[in-house]
């Protein structure tokens, strides 16, 4: 315990020394809601059942966070310790090899949790966020959403062979992700095929169940977001299984 312990304090203090992961894991969502919120306000608008745009775009802010911390921070850090051979010396250390999985998912978590905190922290002090749904679903989507993030970007990381084509590969995984599936513009304006094809981005039900549990919408009205997600989850866990290499 004590091992695993310092090994996810010194990943998650690493996360934090890096620029790029800093920024945008905890920098980055809090600025955008501090720009929109500028510019739209939060005043409930006709249609949205009494809620402002803030608050209705905090489940995608969320999203994010979660997957920049999955999708960039993770291939490209377990990458690099591939190179620099630090994973196949982890691997013949007295500590069990599960232990540095471990440390990878518990430094994101923290990592996670603290830049949601500063995102929700922003929106209500202001714009006075509002919240309709019940906290044990919000929670529940947050962490099954990050947990198939994680199998996500294990995959990625089992796939690439450098830590230079792990940002590549992070940058075309994210970005249509971060356009398509909710995170910064909302579905409602996008075309009705791009719509349909975004629903199979990793991103998307995450996205979806997180509104959902944000403005009390029951999870079976969302089934499909459901079996995605567990597909994406198992699909991903199976591919990191597989091709993962300790060097």
């Amino acid at each position: 315990m004590r091992s695993l312990v310092r090994l996810t304090l010194t990943e998650f203090l690493l996360e934090l020394r890096e620029p790029f992961s800093a920024f945008f894991s905890l920098v980055f969502p809090p600025l955008l809601v501090v720009i929109f919120g500028s510019i739209y306000g939060n005043t409930p608008r006709p249609g949205s059942g009494g809620f402002g745009v803030i608050d209705l775009a905090v489940p995608g802010y969320v999203t994010m966070v979660i997957a920049t911390v999955a999708i960039f921070n993770l291939p490209i850090a377990l990458a690099t310790y591939r190179e620099r051979d630090v994973l196949r010396q982890l691997a013949l250390a007295p500590v069990a090899p599960i232990a540095l999985f471990a440390s990878q998912l518990a430094a994101r978590a923290i990592l996670s949790a603290l830049g949601i905190s500063f995102l929700l922290l922003t929106a209500e002090l202001g714009y006075g966020l509002r919240f309709a749904g019940s906290l044990p679903s919000a929670l529940a989507a947050g962490i099954l959403g990050f947990l198939a993030m994680m199998a996500f970007g294990f995959a990625l990381a089992a796939l690439v062979p450098s830590a230079r084509t792990a940002l590549v590969v992070a940058f075309v995984v994210f970005y249509p992700m971060l356009f398509f599936s909710g995170m910064v513009l909302p579905p409602e304006i996008l075309p009705a095929r791009v719509r349909e094809l975004a629903e199979f981005l990793p991103a998307t039900p995450i996205v979806t169940l997180l509104h959902a549990a944000w403005v009390a919408e029951p999870w079976s009205d969302h089934w499909r977001a459901l079996l995605l997600l567990a597909a994406w989850t198992t699909g991903s866990l199976a591919i990191a299984t597989w091709r993962f290499r300790w060097q």
